[in-house]
């Protein structure tokens, strides 16, 4: 009511002043709040936010009241709302309405923590035993289950007898020949071991005993070699008169035991080797004749290690059936000549053993080394970095004479006058590490080198093995 009775007084107040003393009243008509397209008559009146216009003018429209005060006139102006009245009191509640219907079943909850296992009861007494039933009919035979792999094979156990045949001081003279095994039917040999010992008394003579020649006839079939190219003897045996024992090697399929200067001989060594025959093997050697080799009169003394008969089924692998040997005996070589280490064999096989021995006059770095052998298998060249890596030293052997199993430097010599000549052997084993081909198989060697003299004098020797 205060908003109405301020409003009122306002009103009043404007329109006693509008209309002057004369205190004539005029009706005046409220036409809501102010609207720009709406038209407005004479005494029509407006509010405006807060305040009260009435209209001056006829056809009144567009005038914004407050800003065109030859239209508009200010009446007054809406009072201040009144405080707010005290709350009334709170009514009585209403009836009960009727129980609405029944809601979606909430989630299921979590389930509860499991109670505590109740205390196990006592067991009860143990029933009495039934009697036994009478046997029921034999079922039908199920069906066969499925076959087991293959398994793995075992080793074969060798069930021949170990053999030796063995000479003892046996003495030689220049041009002849001894026999160091025989045998007919079939057989294996595993193991060859020779020494030899003999007093020339100049040390100016070849090394007799590294000249020595030994034969292997095996099923028909004649392989010849140096003793010193068989055991890598050449350059154990020097002419300068110095012991050479210094080097000396013993490894699982080679080694030189002793071996001392020209003058006064000693020199002894082994080869495992494996030779099979099947009809018969004749092993035998032949000193040189008289001549500048001396009076020869060599003392020998010899072994040959064999099983004699047809080794187990599976003993051995079939790639190492029939034996093969080819030499290149240690002699002179021309500068850049290619030698053929392994001739283009068919089939199949495996390859058992790589020799090289070399020489060259003076104290020489054996440059001629560096020399790539080519190794084919299968048709497919394997390039090697040099010849001394192909055995396993990348330095010569001269900063270090590695001597494995398989590989190794037999001998890096440079001896004095009057011999005055470098020495460097090798050798390379395929037997714990096979080297099988199925097809075809071959090896050369160039006496060339990056950046010194070829070598001189070379030789090689090589084992394979063929299925057929």
């Amino acid at each position: 009511m205060r908003r109405i009775a301020g409003w009122t007084a306002g009103l009043a107040l404007a329109l006693g002043a509008w209309v002057g003393s004369a205190q004539t009243r005029t009706l005046v008509a409220y036409a809501g709040s102010y609207a720009a397209d709406s038209s407005y008559s004479v005494n029509d009146m407006v509010s405006a936010g807060s305040e009260f216009y009435i209209s001056l003018a006829a056809n009144n429209k567009g005038n914004t009241p407050g800003a065109n005060v030859a239209e508009w006139a200010l009446v007054g102006a809406s009072g201040v709302a009144g405080a707010t009245g005290l709350q009334g009191a709170t009514g009585t509640t209403g009836a009960m309405g009727p129980e609405g219907p029944a809601g979606p079943a909430g989630p299921q909850g979590t389930a509860g923590v499991p109670g505590v296992a109740g205390v196990t009861g006592p067991t009860g007494p143990a029933g009495s035993i039934g009697v036994v039933g009478s046997q029921g009919p034999v079922g039908a035979t199920g069906a066969t289950g499925l076959q087991g792999g293959v398994g793995t094979a075992g080793a074969v156990a060798e069930t021949r007898t170990f053999s030796v045949a063995h000479l003892k001081c046996y003495s030689v003279m220049a041009g002849n020949s001894l026999t160091l095994f025989s045998a007919t039917g079939p057989g294996n040999v595993e193991r060859i071991q020779i020494a030899a010992g003999y007093n020339s008394g100049s040390p100016a003579q070849s090394p007799i005993a590294a000249n020595t020649l030994l034969t292997i006839a095996v099923d028909g079939q004649t392989y010849t070699a140096t003793l010193g190219m068989f055991l890598l003897w050449n350059g154990y045996t020097t002419s300068d008169g110095v012991a050479a024992t210094s080097d000396l090697f013993v490894t699982k399929f080679l080694g030189i035991t002793s071996a001392t200067s020209l003058s006064n001989e000693t020199i002894s060594g082994y080869r495992r080797i494996y030779i099979k025959y099947n009809t018969s093997i004749n092993i035998s050697i032949t000193v040189p004749a008289a001549g500048n080799s001396g009076p020869g009169n060599i003392v020998w003394w010899t072994q040959v290690e064999y099983y004699p008969g047809v080794a187990p089924a599976g003993r051995y692998p079939a790639t190492r059936n029939v034996f093969h040997m080819v030499v290149h005996d240690w002699g002179p070589i021309a500068p850049s000549q290619t030698l053929t280490v392994l001739p283009a064999v068919a089939g199949a096989g495996e390859l058992e053993s790589i020799y090289l021995v070399s020489s060259a006059p003076g104290n020489v770095e054996p440059q001629w080394l560096e020399a790539n052998p080519i190794l084919t298998v299968d048709g497919t060249e394997f390039h090697y970095g040099g010849t001394e890596d192909f055995f396993g030293n990348q330095f010569y052997g001269d900063q270090w004479q590695g001597r494995a199993d398989e590989y190794g430097i037999a001998r890096d010599y440079k001896s004095a006058a009057p011999d005055n000549t470098t020495y460097w052997s090798g050798y390379r084993y395929f037997r714990e590490s096979p080297m099988v081909f199925n097809n075809s198989l071959g090896m050369t060697w160039s006496n060339v080198a990056s950046d010194g003299g070829p070598a001189v004098q070379l030789g090689t020797l090589a084992v394979y093995y063929t299925t057929q």
